[in-house]
């Protein structure tokens, strides 16, 4: 290689020959990634143990990939392993890097990768390599085997934000039980997993109805294909309930917070309806829970808690799900609105955007 020289913060060098099957090194651009800047953390707490390093891109396997990032998803799991709160630490061997899911650009492929042409758009996603992390980076190795390809035309920074839809397609396929078509309720419809599953659960065929903690944030839930929007703070829930879905009632609940009050649910639920619980952010419901779901048994509404920890050993479903939720988005049946970008070194105050819940849908990094 020529001498290195910097481009965009990442030190780039000359290939002096170019890549062809029969030779040993990477088939590559002009120019390929020799150091690259990353955000790591080597102890948990809050945004600032983010810390940006700079990093030597390891050297190609045969069947390994180099991914330039385009965008950089930022989600509750990133924050929950910086925070040390994550149920499957063990995924997330510290020193490290955040991030599950970043969309780029091959930039380098292995002597082995034939099928792969520079400049291909793709996606990564963490879920599929056994680990929690690793996509807060300007560049990445990754197998072959992990790496999903994009359509030509994809929007990167739309796919960058795959992960939640992915989620999405994953919870409305398990709540198959539920009424099709009926009411379906979206809590903490403006932030991004809730973005999501108002406008997946809409190609579902639902009528969505979104509740929101604040006033300023209804026009974005509607914005984004909610049929109506409740404020869950000063609006009475269940009779708004009532008002909208004409007395029917919920027939899929999709929530994400639970807290002391959750059992006021079942008032407001349709008979044979169905509770989709994957997160509880606002903590335990009381213990009087069980009684509100017994006066409600006449309704037979079920219960399930969701989580997609539930496909660590089923990669195909795992590319499945994406697949599924890629086609609705270049179908058009789905338009992600625009994320928030952070530049990759500011993600400590990404992080601090996503804990204040004052956020419209997703929140990206740009490298």
């Amino acid at each position: 290689m020529d001498g290195p020289f910097v481009d965009g913060g990442i030190t780039v060098g000359t290939i002096a020959r170019p890549w062809s099957p029969c030779s040993n090194g990477p088939r590559s651009e002009e120019r390929v990634l020799m150091r690259a800047r990353k955000i790591q953390l080597s102890g948990f707490g809050g945004p600032e143990v983010l810390q940006v390093a700079e990093f030597e891109v390891p050297a190609l396997g045969p069947r390994d990939v180099l991914v330039r990032s385009h965008a950089i998803g930022v989600g509750w799991p990133d924050v929950y392993v910086r925070t040390g709160t994550y149920p499957w630490q063990h995924l997330f061997p510290m020193p490290a890097t955040p991030g599950i899911e970043m969309a780029g650009r091959v930039a380098a492929a292995g002597a082995e990768v034939a099928d792969l042409q520079v400049g291909r758009p793709v996606y990564v996603s963490s879920r599929l390599m056994g680990f929690r992390g690793g996509c807060y980076a300007e560049a990445m190795v990754v197998p072959r085997d992990v790496l999903v390809e994009l359509p030509g035309n994809v929007d990167l920074d739309v796919a960058a934000g795959l992960a939640y839809y992915q989620l999405a397609v994953a919870l409305l396929r398990a709540a198959g039980a539920a009424r099709p078509a009926g009411w379906a309720m979206v809590s903490g419809a403006s932030g991004g997993v809730g973005t999501a599953l108002v406008q997946t659960a809409k190609a579902f065929g639902y009528r969505v109805l979104a509740s929101v903690g604040h006033d300023d944030k209804r026009a974005h839930a509607t914005a984004v294909g909610a049929d109506a929007v409740i404020n869950y703070r000063t609006d009475a829930a269940a009779a708004a309930i009532a008002g909208i879905t004409g007395g029917h009632g919920v027939d899929l609940w999709l929530e994400s917070f639970v807290g002391p009050d959750f059992g006021q649910v079942f008032r407001s639920m349709a008979p044979w309806g169905k509770v989709m619980l994957y997160n509880a952010v606002g903590g335990h419901p009381a213990p009087a829970f069980f009684d509100d779901w017994r006066a409600a048994m006449g309704k037979c509404v079920s219960v399930q808690y969701f989580s997609m920890h539930v496909y660590e050993d089923d990669p195909q479903a795992m590319r499945d799900l994406l697949s599924a939720a890629m086609r609705l988005i270049v179908d058009g049946a789905i338009k992600p609105p625009a994320g928030t970008f952070f530049k990759l070194e500011d993600a400590a105050q990404a992080h601090r955007l996503l804990e204040s819940g004052t956020n419209r849908g997703r929140i990206f990094l740009r490298p």
